[in-house]
């Protein structure tokens, strides 16, 4: 008596989706799974465990698929997918609860429009949220929206395509953050990944921020002339919002100081302070993906551009003076500034004051998990080690020590 197939769920990752596609185009081209074994080069087991989804499929397993089936590219159209999910997959991720019946809701429903203001209203919560709390636990949020976007982008055959592609760009951008705080390979990724989404769907605003977070990432690297580059790539573009432009020209601003050029700094700061103070915030994208840079955020990397030239006292003065009034939503943004400001206070001697800010940032980097701003502390942490006799440079440094120890188990 002959089995009866099990039944595929295509909607539940790329996995199953590829799986489900090859049982459908095989069967359409009459094939059993041993006479396509055959063709591949690979055992008809190996092509049911395929379909099922018990095995990843290899890169040239789905090329040989595709020329054998003949299936115009439909089975291909699924290698970027499969090979993100498995990257995925490696480091533990799965879908999270309820998001296999949500993505099998989209799918039913994809030119819904409530589905992409649910989309946007999610990615805009949880940005605010994780600055005021920290990114731990949204990943797996984040991947799951990610996955709900691939499928029905896959099947999609509407003008909302491009609305998809966007969608897909600014929740691999948001990704972006949750990874650095830890993984900064897996940040670059996903930036990558956005900036191929964000041209896709000629959606210049969008391919400009994403280049301003490229030149961020370049920052954080110590590559200045990379950051300068990607940033005057983006502000080529004629009809950027005023917030993004701002967003722009502090990352050309902090590439100069870093580079020790404080009058390329000082104009490219002068021109951001305009721009953000302007009235100009229109864009084609859903949401305000510039929303947090206001004249205050100008203010405080302004701060961090006279930290980077040599003029700790200027720099102390003026995040002293942010930070009196700080937004309480930004927390993770206030650790920041306040690891920078100890180090101001570091190098203008003042060790116990650096020490006692110093605290006061790891308290909000550890109370937000963000790894990005313990690593802006150990330049203060290396500093304070040479200060022994200094009780609250000696608690810090323990303090820190068993942070930074914290984080690496997690």
């Amino acid at each position: 008596m002959a089995q009866t197939p099990r039944r595929l769920t295509p909607h539940r990752s790329a996995l199953h989706g590829f799986g489900a596609a090859l049982r459908q185009w095989r069967e359409c081209r009459g094939l059993s799974q041993r006479a396509l074994g055959r063709l591949v080069h690979v055992s008809g087991d190996l092509i049911g465990k395929v379909e099922k989804a018990e095995r990843w499929p290899s890169a040239r397993f789905v090329e040989s698929c595709e020329g054998a089936l003949q299936t115009d590219g439909e089975l291909a159209r699924f290698l970027s997918d499969l090979e993100s999910e498995r990257r995925l997959t490696s480091v533990g991720y799965r879908l999270a609860d309820g998001a296999e019946g949500q993505l099998r809701a989209s799918i039913d429903h994809p030119d819904k429009p409530d589905l992409l203001r649910s989309w946007h209203e999610l990615l805009a919560g949880l940005a605010i949220a994780g600055n005021r709390t920290g990114y731990a636990g949204m990943a797996s949020t984040a991947h799951a929206q990610i996955s709900v976007a691939a499928a029905i982008r896959r099947r999609s055959r509407s003008a909302d395509r491009r609305d998809v592609l966007i969608a897909q760009a600014l929740w691999a951008e948001f990704l972006s953050w949750i990874d650095e705080q830890s993984d900064a390979a897996e940040a670059d990724a996903w930036l990558r990944r956005a900036q191929q989404h964000a041209i896709e769907a000629d959606a210049p605003t969008l391919t400009s921020y994403v280049l301003m977070r490229q030149s961020q990432r370049a920052l954080e690297r110590f590559d200045p002339r990379n950051a300068i580059a990607l940033a005057q790539r983006a502000l080529e573009e004629v009809r950027l919002p005023g917030r993004i432009r701002a967003l722009l020209l502090i990352r050309q601003a902090q590439a100069y100081a870093m580079g020790g050029d404080q009058n390329a700094c000082a104009a490219s700061i002068d021109k951001a302070h305009r721009v953000a103070g302007s009235a100009d915030w229109g864009s084609e994208l859903p949401i305000d993906v510039g929303v947090h840079c206001d004249l205050v955020y100008v203010a405080a990397h302004e701060a961090q551009c006279r930290l980077l030239l040599g003029q700790p006292a200027a720099a102390a003065d003026l995040y002293e003076q942010l930070l009196r009034h700080w937004p309480a939503q930004w927390r993770v943004d206030e650790a920041l500034w306040r690891s920078a400001l100890s180090t101001a206070y570091v190098s203008i001697g003042d060790v116990e004051r650096a020490a006692t800010e110093a605290t006061n940032a790891l308290a909000l980097a550890t109370g937000t998990s963000s790894g990005r701003a313990l690593r802006w502390l150990n330049p203060t942490a290396v500093a304070l080690r040479q200060q022994p006799a200094v009780p609250e440079a000696a608690a810090f440094v323990l303090a820190y020590r068993q942070a930074t120890l914290e984080a690496c188990n997690h």
